[in-house]
């Protein structure tokens, strides 16, 4: 009897310490394939709510991909300069990255630019002022949410593009993103709220990212960073001379 209610004791102490427990975000991921047909942006199969300077801005921005692509020398892509691609950019791109858990933070490291930023879940609030921002990768606090990982992001340098096709924010907008595990695929959407660029926030469709296995090609980061002596010796070599066409006439 008296082990039977220790037994009882020691279950009922232990299931809140396993039901408060973080899932385990660890390991390399690699977005899956997708955003074909999409219209204006690789986040969204909608149209986004764009406001009167939004929509300016979005038509001023010239990209190189996309179904507004235009040759990347005839475009104004900030890339094109050796310009950080920043957080979103860096997230919707097909280049994998790595998410490193910890109990006060989670360390995700991007091997596109090689670059990193922290989401901090040690239950600090977002700020209120970002007083040396902006940042090309924000400033993110977290907290969980049942077994998701939502976290807002605010400082974010508005002369990024959100993706590879031209949306962007301003230097004021509040991006939330949801993490979620499933086996060895991270479910992930954003919802953009940034009332300069768009009417009401609007949310992503969702994002698969794939568990990358150590002994493949993507298991393990690389090193590709965006060197302007290479961007200018690319530019030079490739870029230019392909909107120029063959003779170099045009």
């Amino acid at each position: 009897m008296r082990k039977s209610i220790a037994l009882i004791t020691l279950i009922g102490l232990l299931t809140p310490l396993v039901s408060l427990a973080q899932p385990d975000l660890n390991g390399v991921f690699l977005r899956g394939s997708g955003a074909q047909g999409y219209p204006m942006s690789q986040w969204s199969a909608g149209k986004l709510p764009f406001t009167t300077a939004g929509q300016s801005q979005f038509d001023n921005n010239v990209p190189g991909k996309g179904p507004r692509q235009t040759m990347p020398a005839l475009g104004n892509d900030p890339l094109g300069d050796a310009n950080p691609p920043g957080l979103y950019r860096t997230l919707i791109y097909g280049r994998p990255w790595e998410f490193i858990q910890f109990d006060n933070r989670v360390v995700q490291i991007f091997e596109w630019g090689k670059h990193w930023r922290t989401i901090w879940i040690d239950g600090r609030d977002v700020p209120d002022v970002i007083v040396a921002g902006p940042y090309w990768y924000g400033y993110s606090v977290g907290e969980w949410e049942n077994d998701t990982l939502v976290v807002k992001t605010v400082g974010l340098d508005g002369r990024a593009w959100m993706d590879e096709w031209g949306n962007q924010f301003s230097d004021f907008a509040l991006i939330e993103e949801r993490w979620r595990r499933v086996g060895d695929t991270l479910e992930m959407t954003i919802t953009v709220n940034d009332p300069d660029l768009y009417r009401e926030p609007w949310t992503s469709d969702t994002k698969i990212f794939n568990l990358q296995s150590p002994d493949t090609l993507n298991g393990e980061l690389m090193e590709q960073i965006f060197a302007p002596i290479d961007e200018m010796e690319f530019n030079r070599r490739i870029r230019d001379p392909a909107a120029s066409g063959p003779t170099g006439s045009n």
